[in-house]
């Protein structure tokens, strides 16, 4: 959804976008700049019909295409292309700046009307100060993105859930879109600066993680691991105790009637294993019994 986003240039791209995953949900309010007008912000409401502004969608689709590069360019120890900047924010390096700066935070006042606001930034000192001070400014503007939404709403805040998983008798920790389409793009752009996958629950300690790309993505139904649960070897101790509760209960199973692709699918593991396992449970009785 992201990478749609942040490639839309044009009304169509904007509707097939809108028509796919839903609407901004824009609202306006009166505001004091030098012109006066609307001050919109969204996710202020699931809306079933209305209008939005086209501008509205360009503004956050190229706001958030301008922090994945500069954020990109962090990594590498550089602070970017200032046009990337320019969608957010500003440095100023020298007092005689001020004059452009004041201009450019008063075009700002009438261009960053959508609630998300812009920032001017101290480049003076060393190269590293200014990287230090670029990379708070893109903390604090991922912040923007997933509060700004927020403001005067008094429930429905939070950005995670409790939810409970009938058919695998148990509670799950969400990350909570509230049916809208704002928080889930500012949600999948912290993701994404963040170089995770997603968020998880610990099978191991139950608390919630975000997982790294480079980590392979768990199965469904399958358990997964926090770092530390990994490194202290719980994921391979439970992994140990669940191959031998599998293996039981398939020998079960089978005992009672059951067969082996009704096994495997009971217990989610391919058929062969399960053969395998009970060709040895088999053997391991004939053992027992010539003792």
């Amino acid at each position: 959804m992201l990478n749609k986003f942040i490639r839309l240039e044009n009304p169509d791209s904007v509707f097939r976008f809108a028509r796919e995953w839903g609407v901004l949900a824009l609202s306006g309010n009166l505001w004091t700049g030098r012109k006066g007008g609307q001050l919109y912000r969204p996710g202020r409401k699931a809306l079933t019909e209305g209008t939005e502004s086209i501008l509205a969608w360009r503004y956050y689709s190229k706001r958030a295409q301008a922090v994945l590069n500069v954020a990109a360019a962090l990594k590498q120890g550089k602070l970017g292309d200032m046009s990337d900047w320019s969608e957010f924010a500003t440095f100023y390096t020298a007092p005689d700046q001020m004059p452009r700066v004041i201009q450019w935070v008063e075009e700002g006042a009438e261009r960053h009307i959508f609630g998300l606001g812009f920032a001017v930034l101290n480049g003076e000192g060393t190269s590293e100060e200014r990287l230090e001070v670029a990379r708070g400014a893109v903390a604090t503007e991922i912040g923007r993105w997933l509060d700004c939404w927020k403001h005067d709403t008094a429930r429905g805040v939070s950005d995670f859930a409790l939810r409970w998983i009938d058919d695998q008798k148990r509670w799950d920790f969400q990350i909570d879109y509230h049916g809208l389409l704002f928080p889930a793009i500012a949600l999948q752009l912290a993701l994404v600066l963040a170089d995770a996958d997603g968020l998880y629950s610990c099978s191991g300690c139950g608390i919630p993680y975000i997982r790294r790309r480079e980590r392979k993505r768990p199965k469904p139904g399958w358990s997964n691991y926090c770092d530390p649960c990994s490194k202290n070897g719980v994921a391979q101790r439970r992994a140990a105790e669940t191959y031998r509760e599998k293996r039981v209960e398939a020998v079960r199973l089978h005992s009672v009637g059951a067969s082996v692709s009704e096994i495997a699918e009971q217990l989610n593991t391919e058929v062969a294993r399960i053969r395998g396992w009970l060709q040895q449970g088999g053997k391991d009785a004939k053992t027992k019994a010539r003792k």
